[in-house]
């Protein structure tokens, strides 16, 4: 019989033993130490460290009541055992609640169909152990606001849904690897490694007054519905790096920061979470290179959270299901970067709320969704991103006069190929300043501007109207004559006369370095062809996403994709407006195979062995340079 098998087994037994030797009695509440009394379950002692008070045999129909047992400002020593708590379903509750009361201990109890096991709030030198909770909520959440009310001894010997709860006090240097449970708590310790652990449908892992630690390469997630919170969750820790983990399917956030400062989330995989990240009261923390794929937010800034840095992070949504997605929400919170996120088929790809204010949002991506940023916050800064594929590319939320949408800095953004329109400004809205935009299209049925005093030029600069920009006889950049865009009557009095792709902020693209790359043809003559390095995560996936065909016709740089190593992978065209040549080179630069890839296809295009370098460029470059069989590319 396996450990597993065998824990499992006693822990039956231990619960069918106590079950059938316990009397009933109504739930308990006892809200300090004169309502320890016989006739609320107390079956001896005084309260003192050498005969504490017991309240023992009872078994407790938690259905009727908030909580089944609850012991709250009791000052004396007690021990609540031998107990069986069964449905206690109430939502909001638990099954055992030790509250604002210290040195009690809970031994020998067993919770039965219940949804919250144990509660310990605001207590101190709280034991439990030999305890059995078969709940479909939180196992034992503990709440407070200093360290000494986490500083509790949770045995082992403490089984959740099977599994011992591992609950640890005072670590420095220790690792915790290679578990199998459903909680998995740290408290109070120093330079801790927890590392290859499997924390799944409980109280998943938790953190608090943590420092200066590691948590990498874990699985949180639920593989049933249960009724749970976080997969990760840092309460004032700080310092911290959480990365490598796999994030799933949990009920609230895949990790959450609350009140926890310079902590660094990165290269994590979070998927179907109601949120990827939560960041609540929590100040200067990193957010980067992680994966979302389909959870219904992606990054939450709240609890007014400042100088965090969400990067170089790709969000993804499943298509069919957007409509209630949000990528990148900033609910309360000022002076935080968003930049260089790469964000496809949500409803709304950046949120910034009335209480967001005076942050940057710069050189995202953002493609395929209802709205690319939603914006009913004041006094930021949104420069060089591109919005493109949107219904509503920039959309300020009618406020109905309860807020006003002001002081926006709206600053080299690339608009195109947009349905309803590139920009819509709302009624509560004034003093937004609109310059170096560069609107691709019919752009002037595509902006409305309907608040007021709201500026389309800026110290003698405006924007970029596509179709509509008017003649710039004397060749200094600026259109002769204004532009008025209707149905609003906007005026941009010195519209910029062309777009120059090389100075052009096109989201992610924008903020990826430049370079040029050598080939050698075949007839050894050498090509030099200039480009941007797509190396990293987010770079790679973004590509030409949603690029306006506008500005690589008049000579945009190709794209060379670097791994790491030799891969077999492949690529497509989704959201690509326009067709491209690629060409495929192995770690020696061996050129493996070319072809033409249609515009917004979902074919898969490929090489035919693995590679280390593709490079996207214009569509009939790679005939018009000759580059083919017997090409080599120098290695960047």
């Amino acid at each position: 019989m396996s450990t597993k098998a065998y824990l499992l087994v006693l822990v039956v037994l231990f619960v069918a033993g106590v079950a059938g030797a316990a009397a009933e009695h109504d739930p308990i509440v006892i809200l300090g130490d004169s309502d320890m009394t016989e006739a609320n379950g107390v079956t001896a002692g005084s309260g003192t460290v050498d005969d504490p008070y017991i309240v023992s045999g009872w078994e407790i129909d938690g259905s009727t009541s908030e909580y089944g047992v609850r012991v709250e400002n009791v000052t004396g020593y007690f021990v609540l055992r031998g107990l069986v708590v069964q449905a206690a379903t109430n939502t909001g509750g638990a099954a055992i609640r030790i509250g604002f009361s210290s040195n009690g201990v809970i031994e020998e109890c067993t919770v039965l169909s219940s949804i919250n096991g144990i509660e310990l709030t605001s207590s101190t030198s709280i034991t439990i152990r030999n305890t059995a909770l078969s709940v479909t909520g939180m196992g034992i959440q503990v709440l407070g606001d200093a360290v000494e009310e986490y500083r509790h001894t949770i045995e082992s010997s403490t089984i959740l849904n099977g599994y011992p709860v591992l609950y640890y006090v005072g670590l420095n240097g220790e690792t915790i690897e290679a578990q199998e449970t459903t909680h998995l708590s740290v408290v109070d310790s120093h330079n801790v490694t927890i590392a290859s652990n499997d924390v799944f449908s409980g109280d998943g892992v938790f953190l608090a007054f943590v420092t200066d630690s590691t948590v990498i390469g874990n699985a949180a997630y639920r593989s049933t519905a249960v009724l749970t919170q976080h997969g990760i969750h840092l309460v004032r820790s700080d310092r911290n790096e959480v990365l490598e983990n796999v994030v799933y399917n949990n009920r609230l956030a895949g990790v959450q920061l609350t009140l926890s400062s310079d902590n660094r989330v990165y290269a994590n995989q979070f998927a179907v979470n109601d949120v990827g990240v939560r960041l609540l009261a929590s100040d200067n923390n990193m957010v980067h290179e992680n994966w979302f794929r389909s959870n219904v937010g992606a990054v939450v800034l709240t609890g007014n959270s400042e100088g965090n840095v969400i990067s170089d992070n790709v969000l993804e949504a499943i298509p069919e299901a957007m409509e209630p997605a949000q990528g990148i929400l900033i609910e309360s919170g000022s002076h935080n970067r968003i930049e260089r996120n790469g964000i496809t088929d949500h409803e709304a790809g950046i949120v910034i709320e009335p209480e967001g204010t005076e942050n940057t949002i710069a050189w995202n991506t953002v493609v395929n969704g209802a709205f690319g940023i939603q914006l009913s916050g004041s006094y930021n800064l949104i420069e060089g991103n591109l919005l493109s594929q949107q219904s509503r590319a920039l959309l300020f939320v009618e406020t109905f006069t309860a807020t006003t949408t002001e002081g926006n800095t709206f600053r080299g953004n690339v608009f195109c190929d947009n349905t309803m329109s590139h920009v819509y400004t709302n009624l509560d809205s004034t003093g937004n300043q609109f310059s170096e935009n560069l609107f691709f299209g019919s752009a002037l049925a595509l902006v409305a501007d309907y608040g007021t005093d709201n500026v389309w030029t800026v110290s003698g600069v405006g924007n970029y109207w596509g179709d509509s920009t008017p003649e710039d006889v004397d060749g200094n950049g600026v259109g002769d004559s204004a532009v008025s865009v209707y149905p609003s009557g906007l005026s941009d009095t010195a519209p910029l006369a062309s777009a120059d792709p090389e100075t052009a902020s096109v989201g992610v693209l924008g903020a990826t370095e430049p370079d040029t790359v050598t080939i050698t043809l075949a007839d050894g003559s050498d090509v030099s062809i200039p480009v941007l390095l797509a190396d990293d995560g987010v770079e790679r996936w973004t590509g030409f996403r949603g690029f306006p065909e506008g500005l690589l016709t008049v000579g945009y740089r190709g794209i060379l994709f670097v791994y790491d190593e030799e891969i077999e992978s492949a690529f497509t065209m989704v959201t690509v407006l326009f067709d491209l040549d690629i060409a495929f080179f192995g770690a020696d630069g061996t050129f493996l195979g070319g072809m033409t890839m249609t515009a917004e296809s979902e074919d898969a295009y490929t090489a035919s062995a693995t590679f280390q370098y593709a490079l996207e460029l214009a569509p009939g470059t790679l005939d018009a340079l000759g580059i083919g069989v017997g090409s080599v590319l120098a290695v960047p």
